[in-house]
């Protein structure tokens, strides 16, 4: 769930998961999150949707970052992979 920080300008935005989601089965909720520029973003959520992994429109409005940081705050056990891939943006 992410918290918005409007009635306080100097907290940061934060990523709270509330709720261990799991699915029937072996299948579990994961939350993805692309940081970067607004076009860097924009054009790996169009080339996710062209390998066909998500639709474009399953991704949130871009949300800006206050004062370049965010707390990530995981659930215990949990763990959390970053992959920093070059794009082209032409």
């Amino acid at each position: 769930m992410l918290q918005d920080s409007s009635s306080n300008q100097t907290s940061p935005n934060v990523l709270t998961n509330q709720t261990n989601q799991t699915f029937e089965g072996s299948r579990e909720a994961v939350r993805h999150i692309i940081i970067g520029s607004p076009l860097g973003v924009r054009r790996t959520i169009h080339q996710l949707h062209a390998l066909r992994y998500e639709e474009a429109v399953r991704w949130t409005h871009p949300i800006a970052i206050p004062d370049d940081r965010i707390i990530i705050t995981p659930e215990q056990g949990e763990i959390m992979s970053l992959l920093v891939k070059l794009i082209r943006l032409e």
